[in-house]
């Protein structure tokens, strides 16, 4: 099925330049609006984008998450029941997603019935009451969620290591908030972070579909109980923190394994080169002939899988390679790691093969509208143009087994980097080895 969409995708969108005649812009008082006109399905899929996220948090932490996906918590006419009710009744998909600098909320359903479906979705934004039920229910469902994360250790070294990784930054605490920032948020308090949004963060609109979907400007700006001229722009400013890498064990009971993550934190100026970190970081852990795997699983059965990457939000990047290995193994993997990395050895037709598989790979990231969609929305936020959407395949070309090599140096760095091992506490009498040890409970990260 996605093979037979991505055909009529490429049908209709043949060349790059025919995808960027279907991108239209316009101006909704001081609200952008982004229409990638489609016209094959009586389909639409919108997003609004606000220039805010949970860095707006303060104290709150988990706040402006939490408060996105309970906006059909209840308004005062109607309760979540019928607003869910009604939404399914048109068939309607809806979604949020917070990151530190800025928020979404999705929606998309048919056509015919996009105007009702609008009205339904400015009246959650106007009149939202977030009731105390409904927000203590989603509060025990996400603190649930955070106690038996411990029962997935590849989660939990995850979550662990982000935090190890950005300290010192302004990105350094979880947008979903902890179990003690989430026990203590009140009503009061999404109602005034909806109300933040709604009147002093600036917004953009995302659509695809047909050209009709356009008439849903007069309902966004007179039902939304948005102000329409609001400017405010989330804009960072930090100091890159300098400090060494270091290894760290995070101790869980009943470990049969170990997950270990090498990486570190990627400040201006080393995250900007899209193309060479993407070649890269596949090169390096992006399948099963990468170096990594060849290395770690072919020749020393250490692992079953591993993976690496590099890539950069707005203001900040992180470079990361996981995998996990038996509790015995794990200094004898984190030693071939750091002699694969030390010792680079990358021939020109390594990079011609990884770079002749992304091109081919590359088109199926965007196989439907929908997805297209959403990297224009991020290449907007980054305020970088289209360039790398359209002439990807063109720009990876220049990249030598030398650029790779370099880049890998770069954002890879044996001794700057932060490991992660996340088992049980015996390990520490062999990571001592490798050098000082940082322990960790478990349950600081939750």
């Amino acid at each position: 099925m996605k093979k037979i969409f991505l055909l009529l995708l490429l049908s209709k969108f043949a060349f790059a330049s025919d995808i960027q005649d279907q991108i239209h812009k316009y101006k909704w008082d001081n609200i952008d609006v982004t229409l990638l006109k489609d016209d094959r399905f009586p389909t639409y899929d919108i997003t609004f984008y606000f220039a805010d996220g949970a860095l707006s948090d303060g104290t709150k932490k988990g706040l402006t998450s939490l408060m996105f996906n309970l906006m059909d918590a209840g308004t005062n006419r109607f309760s979540k029941q019928e607003i869910v009710d009604n939404l399914e009744y048109y068939g309607v998909s809806t979604s949020a997603r917070v990151v530190h600098e800025y928020s979404t909320f999705s929606i998309s359903g048919l056509t015919k019935d996009l105007v009702p479906t609008i009205k339904k979705v400015c009246h959650l934004f106007n009149d939202s009451t977030f009731p105390e039920a409904e927000i203590n229910k989603a509060k025990k469902s996400i603190l649930t969620g955070m106690k038996n994360v411990t029962n997935n250790h590849g989660a939990l070294a995850g979550l662990a290591f982000r935090e190890i990784s950005l300290a010192g930054t302004p990105f350094v605490y979880p947008v979903e908030g902890k179990m003690k920032t989430i026990s203590k948020l009140h009503r009061n308090d999404f109602r005034n972070k909806l109300t933040y949004f709604n009147k002093e963060v600036k917004k953009k609109i995302y659509i695809t579909g047909p050209e009709t979907t356009l008439n849903i400007k007069n309902i966004i700006l007179n039902e939304c109980g948005w102000n329409n001229e609001a400017k405010f722009v989330r804009e960072v400013n930090y100091e890159s923190p300098k400090k060494k890498g270091t290894i760290h064990l995070v101790t869980v009971p009943k470990a049969n394994q170990a997950q270990v993550v090498f990486g570190k934190f990627l400040g201006r100026g080393e995250f900007e080169e899209f193309e060479k970190l993407s070649v890269s970081s596949d090169l390096l852990g992006g399948g099963f002939t990468s170096l990594l795997m060849n290395e770690l699983r072919v020749k020393r059965g250490l692992t079953y899988t591993v993976s690496a990457f590099a890539g950069g939000q707005k203001d900040y990047g992180r470079s990361l390679i996981r995998t996990f290995t038996k509790e015995e193994t794990a200094t004898e993997l984190i030693k071939v790691v750091n002699d694969l990395l030390t010792n680079l050895d990358i021939t020109d037709a390594e990079v011609t093969r990884v770079k002749n598989s992304m091109k081919g790979a590359y088109p199926f990231q965007f196989e439907s509208s929908s997805r297209f969609l959403s990297e224009i929305l991020f290449l907007d936020h980054l305020g970088s143009g289209y360039n790398r959407l359209f002439n990807f395949n063109k720009n990876i070309d220049p990249i030598s087994a030398q650029d790779v090599k370099d880049t890998i140096s770069k954002v890879f760095p044996v001794g700057e980097m932060d490991i992660l091992v996340l088992g049980e506490k015996k390990l520490l009498k062999d990571l001592k080895k490798l050098g000082t040890v940082k322990v960790h409970d478990y349950k600081d990260f939750l």
